[in-house]
């Protein structure tokens, strides 16, 4: 799916990378998950040249190149995002905001490595591709591991998305609004138990009926608050959805990729109980790619 409005999405991911815990947030409360991914790149860094230069498109706060340069200090990463993300804190990560995977400010074939988690799916793809096959090397190896449809990664946050969605919709809103009391109450016990787990829901069902007993005034105020504060991971969280792959739209999805760099394998990441994390798609920068 294509998205549009990049301004709104670029300054949503911006907000969310403020937050300190955002390095998680599309994988909170799985550690399994963390796990896996720190296992994947320890393994693809252990299969790199001495002193490989990395670029990890789309690296929001780092987290991949941090897994890389952990597992060999000798390895230097720069990372690329569109949106305002956090310095890196390692002197071999660097981490460039304000800078589109589509448009790399980088010399041609000086890249040893390409990497991305949860990055490459959100960029234009066949602009992207061509981007990746400009600054590689021949020869130089990508792992990109992007988001499944069908993935325990994105139910948690398709759950998310849909509690954020009931917040903001009118029936909601106009309760709160009317200081309906009863109403507000219903629906947000409904909402409880659509999601019991979410501490979101919890928080806005404990703190909404006493807001709405407010002035007119008042309601009006909390309620914008409460939609401006929901927006940013609103907009991230539609992003997310709108990125994913199915498995019926792999081969479509991947068709700019292998135009300019040969994909050898494409598997799925998965937990220890078998259960979906993400795809795993690796490759290489050859001669034989289109240009």
């Amino acid at each position: 799916m294509q998205l549009h409005d990049r301004t709104r999405i670029r300054e949503a991911w911006t907000a969310f990378w403020q937050d300190p815990a955002s390095g998680q947030q599309c994988i909170r409360g799985a550690p399994d998950v963390t796990h896996a991914l720190r296992g994947h790149w320890s393994s693809f860094a252990g299969q790199l040249g001495a002193g490989a230069r990395i670029l990890d498109l789309g690296c929001g706060a780092g987290a991949a190149a941090a897994a890389m340069v952990t597992a060999r200090r000798d390895l230097d990463v720069t990372g690329v995002d569109f949106a305002m993300v956090p310095a890196a804190t390692e002197a071999s990560i660097q981490l460039l905001s304000d800078t589109p995977m589509e448009q790399l400010p980088f010399a041609d074939a000086i890249f040893d490595a390409a990497i991305s988690q949860f990055g490459y799916e959100y960029g234009r793809m066949h602009k992207t591709a061509r981007q990746l096959a400009r600054v590689l090397r021949q020869g130089a190896r990508f792992s990109f591991i992007v988001h499944h449809a069908d993935s325990s990664v994105v139910a948690t946050n398709r759950a998310r998305l849909d509690a954020i969605r009931t917040i903001h919709a009118p029936d909601m809103r106009a309760a709160f609004l009317a200081g309906n009391a009863f109403v507000l109450n219903a629906k947000l016990a409904c909402l409880q138990r659509a999601h019991p787990h979410d501490t979101l829901v919890g928080t806005l069902a404990r703190h909404l009926p006493v807001r709405a007993t407010r002035s007119r005034q008042e309601r009006d105020a909390a309620w914008t608050a409460v939609e401006e504060a929901l927006w940013p991971e609103r907009t991230v969280l539609e992003a997310l959805d709108a990125c994913c792959v199915a498995p019926e739209e792999l081969d479509g999805w991947l068709g700019p990729l292998r135009q300019f760099c040969a994909v050898t394998s494409v598997s799925i990441l998965r937990k220890p109980n078998g259960d979906t994390i993400a795809w795993r798609i690796d490759g290489s920068r050859t001669s034989e790619a289109g240009s």
